[in-house]
């Protein structure tokens, strides 16, 4: 909260005031400026760009089979002895983000892509790394040979007359880190929640987890910071996540996997956390499970 307030940002909290504030029509995601980023707009702009973006999210929809074997083997795969962080959340979140784009990532990207959380900073983006990641990551994607999948359909939206050129350069870039972000400190936050207390619902993980913390908005009496930890964990109204459903698939898949390697039991070592104030996920934490005897 003192971080809010220093920067002038008022705080909407309770699920009920938070609700009415994602709905309503009075509040913004414009800051102004003419951003050609989705999460900074709002009216046709926004509509126009969340339609190509909703296309795309749907192609995995229902969740590939191909895409399900690959999670259940890199789980399987994990040994007695892993990082929740390195071993399992950041490689699952990869290859689903590279479905979604139907590009090969490696790890320098994926490094690029944690470091653009900077770039999306609701105080302002004024990490300067974190902006030359993003920038980096926009130019690599657009000299990109792309085959079927997210790329592509995005330059033909833009060939169409759908996207214009600071958006073509901007989007992929956007939706590779909402499909990765989210997603890397979701499971990692779960599977520490697995690792500590057993089985629990996806759905109830994801309430109880919220690895976006806050969304931005912007009104009359100056921008605040509404809560998506009371409960709205995807959002509601015209920002409310639109692929909610891949990520509760994915959930359900790479979860379910690994409740099932960690089987009888098993130790946590050495957790240590994230510190930012939106973004609530871990930075590393020890699973050591337990080996029965034969």
């Amino acid at each position: 909260m003192d971080e809010f307030e220093r920067h002038g940002i008022g705080v909407v909290s309770g699920r009920d005031a938070c609700a009415r504030a994602l709905r309503s029509l009075e509040l913004t995601s414009d800051p102004g400026g003419g951003s050609p980023s989705l999460l900074l707009r709002d009216g046709e702009e926004h509509t126009r760009v969340r339609s190509v973006l909703r296309e795309i999210i749907a192609g995995l929809e229902p969740f590939p089979d191909t895409l399900r074997t690959s999670i259940e083997a890199l789980v399987a795969g994990l040994g007695t002895s892993f990082d929740l962080v390195r071993d399992f959340a950041r490689p699952v979140a990869g290859l689903v983000t590279s479905a979604v784009l139907g590009l090969p990532l490696d790890d320098v990207f994926l490094d690029h892509l944690e470091a653009t959380t900077a770039n999306l900073d609701v105080f302002g983006g004024v990490d300067r790394a974190g902006q030359a990641s993003a920038f980096r990551l926009a130019v690599q994607l657009s000299r990109t040979p792309a085959g079927p999948g997210g790329l592509t359909a995005l330059r033909e939206a833009h060939a169409a007359g759908r996207l214009d050129e600071d958006e073509l350069t901007f989007t992929p870039v956007v939706l590779a880190h909402a499909a990765y972000e989210n997603s890397l400190n979701f499971l990692a936050c779960a599977g520490l929640e697995l690792a500590g207390s057993g089985p629990r619902s996806v759905r109830e993980l994801v309430t109880a987890i919220c690895p976006a913390r806050y969304v931005l908005r912007f009104g009359p009496d100056g921008p605040v910071a509404i809560s998506l930890a009371d409960g709205l964990p995807f959002g509601l109204g015209r920002h409310a996540c639109p692929g909610s459903g891949v990520a509760l698939a994915e959930g359900e898949i790479a979860l379910g996997a690994l409740a099932a390697h960690l089987g009888s039991g098993c130790e946590v070592r050495d957790v240590r956390w994230k510190t930012h104030p939106v973004f609530h996920g871990l930075v590393s934490a020890r699973v050591v499970v337990s080996v029965q005897a034969s």
